[in-house]
């Protein structure tokens, strides 16, 4: 039997040394290994760039960033919805040793008009389909100089006009100067009481994460594939979808509105996926109504073998043997059925598969257990790189988020609260030292979380202590 036996502090072990200082350097040892290959697809806007075109694009925007005036710890902000431009840009402005950070598209002019003051920042890149809320905002921000547009008018300059002024500009030079301790990203969380807390994290927390989880938990080879679906602004789709695919060589494959998440899920045939509970649960949905539509005798073994395949996930969750006729009904059921369902759903080649942000109902993940998608519930904060836990995609305990990855220390506080400490943890909250020194004490981050820890390091989250953002 598993045991349910608790501690109060638990070491992940250590975390990975970066190999590179900065993440333009991983990029440029990213395009030299993987040069022609493929590296963003955008099927709905036609777009196929390989390494080597991702890298052009790149030195054209820092070009026209430098031209304008872009220096190494100016803020760029973009509001931009899922595209293929969302890289290069990003990657341009670390490549000069600016700041770049996303701006949640759904933000209201006042919430723009804030996060844009708080950030600093002097330039903004944007899309018509966003411009109305910012330029409503830009009435109260006297120190926004530049709107830049990637499609239409009404801003101060197109991308054209930027990408043109040095296009073969080598941001070479300005990279090497970037290290680990510089500033690469904010993370403006949005919160539910107050103003958003603008999250700086630098080059060595988040080449850290990136080393150490792709090294020591996922293990995700470079032929991989990645869906980038999530808003930008959001530590999940950047984690995930941008800086794991440009440092480990993925391809990440652009879906433009999220509310295709599920049919694009079999076009791309993802090697890591990570989303939300909601999805997961529309998933099964889904599925349990294609099985209820069909006819009585097929409905009855479909729904026999997954029972079957339940009993058996729960026996193992609890660290029982499984009886052979049951390993037999479950081998026959996934050799008739859910082998089918994973290449319909596009999982059939995915090496994991995770689920976050908020809880997973414990029967859907014995669910996707069951016909063989195991999918992981992983936890992580905007403050630390996204990721603290995450269940080993071969060793899985449902209703844990998983264990601390290497590089990460965690503490149960008298009161039940989540601590820890490791290099993935932010640097600060910008302009807010006060909320700061509140939340990283002694080097430990409250993470307002309560929960417990197994004997092997398993975390289960309880309840929420105060405002929270993951």
């Amino acid at each position: 039997m598993q045991t349910s036996e608790t501690v109060t502090e638990f070491d992940g072990g250590p975390a990975i040394e970066p190999e590179f200082k900065n993440l333009y350097e991983a990029f440029q040892a990213t395009v030299a290994r993987k040069g022609d290959s493929l590296a963003i697809k955008s099927e709905d806007e036609g777009v196929e760039l390989s390494w080597n075109d991702l890298d052009k694009r790149v030195r054209k925007i820092a070009g026209g960033l430098n031209a304008l005036g872009v220096k190494r710890g100016d803020r760029v902000g973009m509001l931009l919805g899922s595209r293929a431009d969302f890289i290069p840009i990003d990657l341009a402005a670390v490549s000069i040793g600016a700041l770049p950070f996303s701006i949640y598209q759904t933000l209201s002019p006042d919430q723009i008009e804030y996060v844009v003051e708080d950030s600093g920042t002097e330039l903004v890149i944007t899309e018509s389909a966003y411009l109305p809320n910012l330029l409503e905002a830009r009435k109260n921000l006297p120190g926004l100089k530049r709107v830049v547009m990637l499609d239409g008018e009404g801003g101060d300059m197109t991308m054209d006009e930027l990408e043109a002024m040095d296009p073969d500009f080598d941001p070479g030079p300005l990279a090497a100067e970037v290290e680990l301790d510089d500033p690469l990203t904010l993370i403006y969380t949005s919160g539910t009481t107050g103003p958003p807390k603008g999250v700086l994290l630098t080059q060595g927390n988040l080449m850290s994460m990136l080393t150490t989880v792709m090294h020591s938990v996922l293990e995700i080879p470079d032929e991989g594939r990645v869906i980038s679906w999530l808003p930008a602004a959001h530590i999940a789709e950047r984690g995930a979808n941008y800086y794991t695919p440009v440092m480990h060589g993925l391809e990440v494959h652009v879906c433009m509105d999220p509310r295709r998440i599920i049919e694009f899920l079999p076009k791309v045939r993802p090697s890591w996926f990570f989303a939300v509970p909601r999805i997961w649960e529309k998933l099964k949905a889904g599925l349990e109504t294609n099985l209820a539509s069909l006819p009585e005798e097929q409905r009855e073994k479909a729904l026999a073998g997954l029972n079957a395949s339940i009993q058996k996930v729960r026996l193992e969750q609890a660290g029982e043997e499984v009886p052979e006729d049951l390993e037999a009904a479950v081998a026959a059921a996934d050799e008739a059925l859910f082998s089918n369902l994973r290449i319909a759903l596009g999982f059939n080649e995915s090496l994991a598969v995770s689920a976050g942000a908020a809880p997973t109902p414990a029967e859907v993940l014995e669910f996707f257990h069951a016909i063989g998608i195991p999918v992981g519930e992983l936890w992580g904060l905007s403050e630390t790189c996204g990721v603290i836990t995450i269940n080993p995609p071969k060793k899985i305990k449902i209703g844990t988020v998983g264990p601390p990855v290497p590089g990460v220390e965690m503490r149960v506080a008298e009161d039940g609260e989540l601590m820890c400490r490791s290099p993935f943890v932010m640097k600060e909250y910008r302009n807010k030292p006060e909320k700061t020194a509140e939340t990283i004490v002694d080097g430990w981050l409250l993470t307002g979380d309560i929960g417990e820890i197994d004997e092997e390091g398993y975390v289960t989250i309880l309840d929420r202590k105060k405002e929270l953002i993951i």
